[in-house]
């Protein structure tokens, strides 16, 4: 079986933000939404820093491919 290192793959700037719960109804929506983008494009989860009055919400990153 090949090993992935998936420290790799964390940006630093997120790992500070704490980890996003696994099955998430956002999670669900950006699985939907990486499955219609073309090829190279990425659907993050991330965690948005907390806001006075808010407390920290999911958000959905777009990563798109380098040109």
């Amino acid at each position: 079986m090949t090993e992935v290192d998936l420290d790799a793959f964390i940006l630093p700037e997120l790992t500070e933000l704490g980890p996003m719960p696994v099955s998430t109804p956002m999670r669900r929506a950006a699985s939907q939404l990486q499955k219609v983008l073309p090829p190279g494009w990425r659907v993050e989860v991330v965690a948005v820093p907390p806001r006075p009055g808010r407390g920290d919400l999911p958000a959905l990153r777009l990563v798109v491919p380098e040109l």
